[in-house]
């Protein structure tokens, strides 16, 4: 189970990374508002762009949101999963 907490979270990370690192490189944004984007995308609040996105940027964006959306969904579903164990393991340790 570890294992797979390692992977969730290495998935989560890869994204913020890669994520910052496209707004900073394809849309020259500057680090804050490259951290902003990411976080606004992955989270899928699209809340508002820090400015209008070029052709390079769009297609940033939809595979960004394509790949980040299967990567939390699956980080999220293998925290689930061992917060769920746990409390079923003290469960039956009390029982």
């Amino acid at each position: 189970m570890r294992s797979k907490i390692t992977v969730a979270i290495t998935l989560l990370v890869s994204i913020l990374i890669i994520g910052v690192l496209g707004f900073k490189f394809v849309q020259g944004l500057s680090w804050v508002d490259a951290i902003y984007m990411t976080v606004i995308t992955i989270s899928t609040v699209g809340y508002r762009e820090v400015e209008l996105p070029n052709d390079q940027t769009k297609i940033f964006i939809v595979l960004l949101l394509l790949f980040s959306v299967v990567m939390v969904g699956y980080s999220v579903s293998v925290i689930t999963e061992y917060v769920r164990s746990r409390g079923s393991l003290k469960d039956m340790r009390e029982k």
